[in-house]
């Protein structure tokens, strides 16, 4: 639920971005915090991935503005949904759509799909609007026999042939890779998208804004969104405004797209966790662990540690119940919204708290699981004779 006249936002979890996001990580020479992730992959892609790859993407920036191909489709979709909504896509559109990221001038566009001028007259044209952009892109100084002015001439005169290429570079990359990936990162983002819807329901746009420290500003006064760079937006053009927690947009990359009649719909990806992609490594080590799995994926300590505020218990105790969401918790128990926020993070950390999409709101639920299992898992971590022993207390000790 938000609040009465403030600007509406949706989320959302989907690969749509961060499969191209990914790629640009892969890609990069640049360091980054999921180093551990490069090297892994890199190591399980097909010899020649890098090869075809750059057929596509001669440079890493083209990745993130590939993700821009299927702008026309909304919201949260399926890595199959995004195969499939290229393949269907004419392509008129796919070259307007990716043309149109790196001359952002639509009479420019126009006039290099119509064969009215060709990319080395634009690349030159010295008064081209965002000229010194084309550098980044390769483009310049121009070079007709470079990697980058290839792919956009394969692009113009071949569409369907560069369009094949780029779902079968993106089909290689998550059979061999990324799907393993996403299914061990999604749970995680969609935890993270209900913690945003949380924040949400007790928060203004523009406190949201602040605390995911989105790269938007909001102005319900105004009934403006204001980008770091580039002129505000009304309310009143946008259609649908989403936030996508992801996992590689570490540049805090976003999307505006036009839906015409001079509208738009927005795209917010939001990285909080820089370094999750390295967590899965680990993870799937110990998933091939040959020692019993009982209550591995259970921690007593944090478990005791969420149950041991009254607060928390009564909470645990209502959602044992009866499905309830965060605004119901705060009327029953008649606690602040943000109080009871603090209070929900602290039992999901623990795996207390299962969460399910309720219309406009989540539906909060304790882990009849997690329970049921802590009495077995306490014994083996208590009465563990290996390990480090957990020694901290509440209590600050004086100085010997």
């Amino acid at each position: 639920m938000t609040r009465s006249g403030s600007f509406p936002i949706e989320f959302a979890v989907t690969p749509r971005f961060d499969v191209f996001y990914a790629l640009y990580s892969l890609t990069s020479s640049a360091p980054s915090q999921i180093d551990s992730w490069k090297e892994r992959t890199l190591s399980r892609l097909p010899g020649d991935f890098d090869r075809i790859a750059k057929q596509v993407a001669p440079l890493p920036i083209f990745w993130p503005l590939l993700a821009d191909a299927i702008q026309t489709v909304p919201g949260e979709v399926t890595f199959e949904e995004v195969l499939s909504s290229l393949r269907e896509m004419s392509t008129e559109k796919l070259q307007q759509n990716v043309l149109s990221g790196i001359f952002h001038d639509r009479d420019v566009v126009s006039s290099l799909l119509g064969r009215k001028r060709s990319l080395r007259d634009v690349a030159t044209d010295d008064k081209l609007e965002g000229a010194d952009l084309l550098g980044h892109f390769g483009l310049r100084p121009y070079n007709s026999s470079s990697r980058a002015t290839r792919a956009i001439t394969n692009l113009l005169s071949n569409p369907t042939n560069f369009r094949d290429e780029l779902v079968s570079v993106l089909q290689k990359f998550w059979i061999s890779s990324f799907r393993q990936d996403w299914i061990a990162l999604e749970p995680g983002l969609r935890a993270e998208s209900f913690r945003m819807r949380d924040l949400r329901e007790e928060s203004s746009a523009a406190s949201l804004a602040r605390e995911l420290n989105l790269p938007i500003t909001f102005d319900d006064e105004a009934r403006e969104i204001r980008p770091r760079a580039g002129s505000p937006i009304g309310y009143d053009r946008v259609d649908r405004c989403y936030v996508i927690p992801s996992a590689f947009n570490g540049r805090r990359w976003w999307a505006k797209y036009e839906t015409g009649a001079n509208r738009v719909t927005l795209y917010l990806p939001i990285t909080t966790d820089a370094e999750a992609p390295n967590r899965i490594f680990e993870e799937e080590r110990s998933s091939r662990d040959p020692r019993p799995k009982k209550g591995r994926a259970i921690n007593a300590e944090s478990v005791f540690r969420a149950l041991g505020d009254t607060t928390r218990y009564a909470i645990a105790s209502i959602l044992a119940r009866t499905p309830t969401t965060s605004a119901e918790l705060s009327r029953s128990l008649k606690v602040s919204k943000p109080t009871i926020t603090h209070h929900v993070h602290a039992l999901r950390s623990a795996g207390l708290i299962t969460e399910t999409p309720s219309g406009g709101s989540t539906k909060l639920t304790l882990s009849r699981e997690t329970v049921a299992a802590l009495s077995d898992v306490a014994v083996e971590q208590l009465f563990s004779s290996t390990g480090d022993l957990a020694l901290d207390t509440t209590r600050k000790r004086r100085p010997s």
